[in-house]
Parts: structure tokens; sequence; C-alpha cells
């Protein structure tokens, strides 16, 4: 089945929710959203179909984006508990690319006091260095 584009918001609904859409259709929406750039609703496509690839590549690239919503999202759609390991990883790679609003989210579900303390130490330095 090639599906070639988008549903809007009451056909995606739809699709997911009321249909009886076969799988291989949910993985194709899926693919077709995530080849869009429409992460999260390439996630509810294949979490819907139960797609155990689809997803571990959305959260594979969620920890390259360092964007840990969507990484904590695809870690539940899996079945994974996220240790604070996880959340370190996904923090130290948001810190390299300057999304520190992520990296403290993700610190934040470590509840270590020093990690989070020298994260907020370093967007203190960043914004200083921007104002001047």
């Amino acid at each position: 089945m090639s599906i070639k584009k988008l549903p809007d918001y009451r056909l995606k609904q739809k699709i997911l929710y009321i249909d009886k859409t076969s799988t291989a259709a949910l993985i194709s929406y899926g693919d077709l959203y995530l080849e869009a750039g429409a992460i999260s609703d390439a996630l509810d496509f294949y979490a819907k179909a139960g797609h155990q690839a689809g997803m571990q590549k959305i959260k594979d690239l969620a920890l390259a984006n360092g964007d840990t919503f969507i990484f904590q999202s695809a870690a539940k759609a899996l079945g994974h508990e996220l240790r604070d390991e996880d959340w370190e990883d996904i923090a130290r790679r948001a810190i390299d690319l300057k999304k520190y609003l992520f990296a403290r989210h993700a610190l934040e579900k470590t509840n270590k006091v020093e990690l989070l303390n020298a994260l907020t130490t370093k967007m203190k330095a960043e914004e200083a260095k921007q104002s001047a």
C-alpha cells in the first residue's frame, strides 16, 4: 500500500482511533510522517501498529536531536523504563546542541542536584555571553 499524502487532523484521528486500519497502513503513515519530519505523529502511528523498529528509530532520532520529550514518549511506547543513565545521555546531547531546557528537563528526572546546578551555571553564562 502506497500512501502519498499526509491526512489532515480529523482524518488522522479517524485512521488512528476509529477505523480498523491495517498494521501495514499504519506503518506506511508512520513512515510518511517521519519522512515529513513530523516525528510525534509518526510515533503515534508506529505505536498504534506496535512497530518496534519504527519506535526505536524515533527514540534514536530523539536522542541524536537532544529532544527529551520525544525520547520519553518513544521509550514509553516501547515499554522501556528510562534509567538515570538514559536521562544523563540525552541531557549531554541536548547540552551539546545548546538545547538547555531539554537538558534541564532530563536532568530533573535524575534528581542529581550537582548536574542540575552545573547546567544552571552554564545556562547563566551563556545568557550573559549573549547579552554582552
